[in-house]
């Protein structure tokens, strides 16, 4: 339940802004935007980022080097977002987000294949969550409750497309998407190893010594 609440923290949050879009201020709406297209880079990011740092038979500077190299990739996205969107906000949010992923493999009591398979559990699950959300808001209508076409107006939203026009089926996505992972953590979904090609090599391999520095 405690690796749920950041997800339902931000489901929360996209509920909010979906019946009282200037609730906390005109920007508001575009943040949650920029949000979900954090999101899209933490699902390259957290699998990755997981699988090095959480990774048997590796010494502790390799994951380190490993973690900071796909970080700093990472950040660079980042940083081109919060400088079109002109926040640093963006930063924070990628923290957030990166929380919330890591939230449930950081249960203590866990072996690393057991911290392993939760990262990737959480991976698969978060990307076929992406892409249902994707497709129900482009293909299935979305109420606009609060946001209607006279809030649209006042939202100050940056470029074109779907979202800029009905930025209802983004702020829908958001509830749709964090609350299913609240959802998975709080029922602790996980996916069978066998299906996980990370861990399929994991237990086909034999073991290693541990390289120590």
């Amino acid at each position: 339940m405690l690796a749920a609440l950041p997800d339902l923290a931000s489901a929360a949050f996209f509920l909010s802004l979906w019946f009282k879009p200037l609730y906390f201020d005109e920007h508001a709406v575009a943040n949650g935007m920029l949000i979900m297209l954090v999101e899209f880079i933490l699902l390259h990011a957290s699998v990755f980022l997981g699988t090095t740092a959480f990774a048997p038979n590796t010494s502790r500077s390799k994951k380190i080097k490993g973690i900071l190299g796909f970080a700093l990739f990472y950040l660079l996205f980042i940083a081109a977002w919060a400088i079109s969107f002109k926040a640093w906000w963006p930063f924070l949010a990628f923290g957030w987000l990166l929380f919330a992923k890591l939230s449930a493999a950081l249960q203590p009591g866990q072996a690393p294949i057991e911290r392993m398979q939760r990262m990737q559990s959480g991976w698969a699950l978060g990307a076929m969550a992406y892409l249902a959300g994707v497709f129900l808001t482009v293909f299935v209508p979305v109420p606009r409750f609060g946001i209607t076409a006279s809030v649209v107006s006042q939202l100050d939203l940056p470029g074109s497309g779907l979202w800029i026009s009905k930025p209802q089926t983004v702020i829908a996505f958001g509830v749709f998407y964090f609350g299913f992972l609240a959802l998975a953590k709080w029922r602790d979904w996980l996916l069978p190893s066998a299906n996980l090609p990370g861990l399929k090599a994991h237990q086909t391999a034999p073991k290693q010594p541990r390289d120590t520095d």
